[in-house]
């Protein structure tokens, strides 16, 4: 095969590529044909796939020919040559609207064709590698963490400087490529209107291509976020079926049975039980005494307490006054009777207050 047929080929390979990408972008290279086919359609996606492989068979005759080397700048490549520059540029576009499979996976390939794009846009002059303002690295913002609010205000007055006059840039090279389009349309095309057409699109897909890899590097951290969730509710989730502890649930404690199927009746999620239900569960438990053996126990509180006062009672000198009272002993009953006068005629703490005003 000759130079000549490949090339032609290769001219061919990529004007039906470039025409079914025009279809399927939706964007400023839009053809005068609408596409309304959704993008997760079978239809959609079938021509995505076929545009890609065009691009990518463009792509490797193109390394074939040796079309493009590192030391020499875009004026001086013949025009016939220029529109081969964007195939990574279209290729990161077409791999970003395949749906199925793996989105991190997607996401890499069309950084990789985006910084490819740029990077040899860069060696042949069209795009200006420069930093946006304020956007210095790690070790960079380190050093300048003392700037003063002034100057931290001029920076972002200088960064929305800079992307109003991007946005102005971009604007302007969209409405050449609108009127360039219209002139590609004709059969008889001078050679200075493609170069210009296809320089003026190189430049518009450099503004495009730093776009997409902003968005698809905060696509990355929202992934890899997403991936961590993940990550941990299936832990979570083997957590709770591997653990034996019974989960807890609250307990209405009820009077009886017929409060016990109101309560249940009106709130069956919470379940109710009596009193005695309450305590016979916690006499099991052994938590509470046992009242049948409570009875039978010589040591509890109230066995002691009834011995006492009965052993109380039986004093002699408490037999011997009961015994007086039922007599009517009369030395008994003035004894009681100056008690209580005693108790009238003095109040109680009278006689405690010495040194007291």
């Amino acid at each position: 095969m000759s130079e000549t047929t490949m090339d032609r080929k290769l001219s061919e390979i990529f004007d039906e590529a470039f025409d079914l990408y025009n279809f399927l972008s939706g964007n400023y290279l839009q053809s005068f044909e609408i596409c309304n086919i959704p993008t997760n359609s079978q239809e959609f996606q079938e021509n995505v796939k076929k545009c890609i492989k065009l691009f990518e068979d463009s792509t490797r005759l193109v390394s074939v020919c040796g079309l493009f080397s590192t030391n020499e700048l875009y004026t001086e490549l013949p025009t016939s040559d220029l529109k081969y520059l964007l195939l990574p540029f279209f290729l990161g576009i077409l791999t970003q609207k395949i749906c199925g499979g793996s989105r991190s996976d997607i996401v890499e390939v069309a950084e990789v064709y985006f910084k490819d794009f740029l990077k040899r846009c860069s060696e042949y002059g069209i795009y200006d590698d420069v930093k946006p303002i304020g956007g210095g690295s790690s070790g960079e913002t380190n050093s300048s963490s003392s700037i003063t609010t002034q100057q931290v205000l001029t920076q972002q007055v200088l960064q929305r400087n800079q992307k109003l006059e991007k946005y102005r840039q971009r604007k302007e090279l969209e409405d050449k490529i609108k009127q360039l389009k219209i002139v590609m349309k004709s059969q008889q095309v001078d050679d200075d209107i493609k170069r210009d057409f296809y320089i003026n699109l190189l430049k518009m897909s450099t503004h495009d291509a730093q776009e997409e890899l902003a968005s698809l590097v905060q696509e990355k951290q929202m992934l890899s976020f997403q991936q961590n969730r993940q990550q941990m509710d299936k832990d979570v989730q083997h957590m709770h079926k591997t653990s034996s502890v019974r989960p807890l649930k609250p307990i209405i404690i009820t009077r009886d049975l017929a409060q016990k199927a109101v309560y249940g009746m009106g709130y069956p999620s919470l379940p109710t039980m009596t009193v005695s239900e309450f305590y016979d569960e916690r006499v099991r438990e052994g938590i509470f005494p046992d009242p049948s053996k409570a009875s039978n126990n010589s040591n509890s509180l109230q066995s002691r307490y009834m011995q006492e006062q009965s052993n109380d009672f039986e004093e002699p000198e408490d037999i011997e006054r009961e015994k007086k009272l039922e007599e009517d002993d009369e030395y008994e009953i003035a004894r009681l009777r100056a008690k209580d006068e005693y108790k009238d005629e003095h109040r109680r703490g009278e006689g405690n207050r010495y040194n007291r005003s």
